[in-house]
């Protein structure tokens, strides 16, 4: 029921959809047992976070190159499930975050190293500039939101998951940084 609940709060896109979300946070906020509060997040998270390396995957595919109009609009569509799974990612972190139960999102989050190679990918490609630009901004603050938890001791993680956590997602960092700069450079 708490699974289904999230579900549909997440995929939920009427302008209302702050409140539903809002709603939800309380009932997880107040809900009486962690241990499936966690279960359930954990899962929530597990399946967005799929969906949205599928997406990059399936962008930066070869076999979706092209300039063909059908290929460019399923770039499109693979992009912007990426981008709208990135931000009902970006709600579960907050929410794992403030329940302190985000230990396992942390570790799944450091272990994405296909992940954030199809990100840079995306980020050095124009096509994502022009038609998502957000996307590395709202994975790059799940990446923070975790790295700032794990810093204040809000997550406890293993000295491994902390090394892979810098390792997998400061290549990202740096890619984002050399695009701002070479898009601001532009006349």
């Amino acid at each position: 029921m708490l699974h289904g609940l999230i579900r549909s709060v997440i995929n939920y896109h009427t302008n209302s959809a702050f409140a539903a979300k809002a709603f939800v946070a309380n009932l997880l906020r107040d809900f009486s047992s962690r241990d499936l509060v966690r279960r359930v997040l954990d899962r929530a998270f597990k399946t967005s976070l799929n969906v949205a390396k599928e997406s990059l995957e399936e962008y930066s595919s070869p076999d979706f190159r092209g300039d063909h109009n059908e290929t460019e609009a399923i770039q499109r569509l693979k992009l912007h499930t990426a981008m709208t799974t990135g931000r009902h990612l970006l709600w579960l972190v907050e929410r794992m975050i403030e329940l302190k139960v985000a230990d396992t999102a942390v570790k799944e989050w450091s272990d994405q190293i296909s992940f954030t190679a199809d990100l840079q990918r995306a980020i050095r490609d124009d096509v994502t500039r022009n038609i998502v630009p957000g996307l590395p901004g709202i994975l790059l603050r799940c990446t923070c939101k975790l790295a700032r938890a794990v810093t204040a001791g809000s997550i406890l993680a293993a000295r491994e998951v902390r090394m892979k956590l810098v390792r997998g997602w400061l290549p990202v960092l740096i890619v984002c940084k050399g695009q701002y700069i070479a898009y601001a450079a532009q006349p």
